[in-house]
């Protein structure tokens, strides 16, 4: 990913309250480990606005792969195709792949969570807007990251970008 396309931000320094809530729980779960493990994760200590915001993968190793396990219905309706059970290849755009792939192949090599502001285009041709992330690691031995679960809220540039994605793609995908 392009450097000036890409800004890491402390998860402390995002100022929205969605993205604050959302690491606050993962704080507390975390304690004073690396990362909580996934069966701790309960999705109704969360205000239920943010579920469908999320996006969590199961982390692969050998060979190295990122899978929904689950894609919030707010991404389902923005993409227009439900990513769960598919891997971050399956993404139609190659630059997003590639920029998916490196985020979470940085939270896997560095083990906390990462808050990030990217630029993204809705399809190769679509009007590049500012995407936040935050992106927080899981394991289950305490070492190797597992799972990471996203919460990006798409709320405020939502119908923009869904448009651009129909442009590009054309109408939803089912398969």
């Amino acid at each position: 990913m392009a450097q000036e396309d890409y800004l890491r931000r402390s998860p402390v320094r995002f100022d929205q309250p969605n993205y604050q809530a959302a690491y606050a729980y993962w704080l507390r779960l975390k304690g004073d480990r690396a990362s909580p493990r996934w069966a701790e994760w309960d999705w109704f200590q969360l205000p239920t606005t943010l579920i469908p915001y999320f996006l969590v993968v199961d982390v692969n190793y050998d060979p190295l792969d990122f899978v929904y396990r689950f894609y919030g219905t707010a991404s389902v309706d923005l993409h227009g195709k439900d990513f769960t059970n598919l891997s971050i290849n399956a993404i139609r755009s190659p630059v997003t792949a590639q920029q998916t792939r490196d985020q979470y192949l940085e939270v896997v090599e560095c083990h906390e969570a990462v808050g990030s502001e990217y630029m993204i285009k809705a399809g190769e041709n679509g009007l590049p807007y500012v995407q936040t992330s935050l992106r927080m690691p899981f394991s289950d031995d305490g070492s190797r990251v597992d799972q990471i679960a996203t919460y990006v809220d798409w709320s405020r540039d939502h119908q923009k970008i869904r448009e651009e994605h129909l442009r590009e793609y054309g109408q939803r995908h089912t398969d």
